[in-house]
């Protein structure tokens, strides 16, 4: 009994508001700094541009994307979580259990709303790449020679994209030689003189 009192009593006085305070003011404070860093592309292992000469192509998993597209645990959420738990007990926790109870729920309802908004954007991101098929008959322009009967790189102009692809020739074909894909095989496009 002596445990459940001071329990009560902590809850009860200034001890746990102190706790709501710095949840509320340390939440807010990352929460804020998080929020400038993404809007000025200074997040770190989410932002940047990544240059990569390849052919083939990769998927990149986000790192709120979770398998069912609604991940309720992230960083961002818990965040949220936290900052909201924060300052509803700021507001209610002078009502002692029930303040506690009602801060919660608030941290709660905040993390659940984070996590569909997270879900929401990344619905809205596109690959950006075009299936290897879709580029048959395609023109280009030969970027590494290609010998008779050989390989080569061609940069294919995609209207709003150009894409550079590992290219075969039976015929020899100079650097700056326009082309046309006329199939695929094994990831390499046959092409042929325009």
């Amino acid at each position: 009994m002596i445990i459940l009192g001071t329990i009560n009593e902590f809850m009860n006085g200034g001890g746990m508001m102190s706790v709501y305070w710095g949840f509320a003011i340390g939440g807010s404070a990352i929460f804020a700094i998080t929020a400038i860093s993404a809007l000025f592309g200074l997040g770190g292992a989410e932002s940047g541009d990544v240059d990569v000469d390849m052919d083939g192509e990769i998927d990149i998993v986000h790192p709120d994307s979770g398998i069912f597209d609604f991940k309720l645990i992230s960083f961002r959420s818990i965040l949220a979580f936290i900052a909201m738990f924060g300052w509803g007990g700021v507001v209610f926790g002078e009502h002692g259990w029930k303040g506690f109870g009602v801060a919660i729920a608030c941290g709660l309802v905040t993390m659940v709303i984070t996590a569909y908004l997270i879900m929401s954007i990344l619905k809205l991101q596109q690959s950006g790449t075009r299936a290897n098929a879709s580029l048959i008959g395609q023109k280009g322009t030969v970027y590494l020679a290609i010998p008779a009967g050989g390989r080569g790189k061609v940069i294919l102009d995609l209207g709003d994209s150009t894409r550079e692809i590992a290219a075969f020739s039976e015929v020899a074909l100079e650097k700056g030689a326009p082309v046309v894909t006329t199939a695929l095989k094994a990831e390499v496009f046959t092409v042929k003189p325009i």
